[in-house]
């Protein structure tokens, strides 16, 4: 009798396995193929900035919808006009697709990596969608792109800047490094310590298996750059990885306090 329910929990186990893998494999695939096609709308669009985004956002929408990944906000979120850097984590790519529809509305200038140039028709796209692609190691062209985005966030704009400045395909927050912080500190602008919290769970980097569940967003308080100089950048940095840090783990253990 043991050695049944033993052989039925197995098999039921393998059929859930094979279900989420088709459900992530199928949304993957969807996306994928939609993503050009979004891109391209955007880039032969009359719209740009914030009235070019529908295309993207819904993409994002229905990759999240086909994962079955619920997205939860909770934090005090900044007001437009107020100029800020928001400085995130990410494991993986639904915490990406989670950030493009709980956070980027909040969001007024995007830094991403250089590698999404590759989608068709995504320069031009971003060019319109005020997003910046950071070429890492490049300091040619990192070094304009970064007073751009201080004189963004001088001028009251919302500066979204990775902390990781990649997928860390980790649980867990990997070393922040020091862009954002810079940023800020130029700019004497608040950063913001965002953290996505679920999708290491829901779908892990380098796989395809799509695991209902909720992916989590908080907004953490505001940490002031005032008393802060630039080469106490990585200070800042490790500070604000601490604070994302600690965060994610009481969103882990289903905690609301810390923030």
């Amino acid at each position: 009798m043991a050695n049944s329910i033993k052989a039925l929990g197995h098999m039921t186990h393998a059929l859930r396995s094979i279900e989420e893998n088709w459900r992530g494999g199928k949304a993957s695939l969807r996306f994928l193929t939609g993503a050009p096609l979004a891109m391209s709308r955007i880039a032969r669009g009359a719209h740009v900035g914030r009235q070019a985004r529908a295309p993207l956002e819904r993409l994002f929408v229905t990759y999240l919808e086909d994962c079955r990944f619920e997205i939860t906000v909770e934090g005090d979120i900044p007001a437009a006009g107020t100029g800020c850097i928001l400085s995130h984590n990410e494991t993986s790519f639904a915490d990406l697709a989670a950030y493009f529809v709980a956070i980027w509305p909040h969001v007024d200038r995007l830094a991403g990596a250089d590698v999404y140039r590759h989608i068709p028709f995504a320069r031009k796209a971003c060019e319109k969608l005020d997003i910046e692609l950071v070429s890492r190691g490049n300091r040619r062209s990192t070094d304009p792109l970064v007073d751009r985005m201080v004189a963004a966030a001088k001028d009251g704009k919302r500066v979204g800047w990775g902390g990781e400045g990649k997928l860390s395909g980790r649980d867990g927050i990997g070393r922040f490094k020091v862009g954002g912080s810079i940023i800020a500190i130029r700019a004497k602008a608040p950063i913001i310590p965002v953290v996505i919290q679920g999708g290491h769970h829901a779908m892990r980097l380098g796989t395809v298996r799509a695991r209902p569940g909720k992916i989590r967003v908080r907004f953490c308080k505001p940490v002031s750059t005032e008393t802060y100089d630039e080469a106490d950048a990585r200070e800042l940095a490790d500070k604000l990885q601490r604070i994302v840090s600690e965060n994610y783990a009481a969103l882990s253990d289903r905690q609301v306090d810390l923030i």
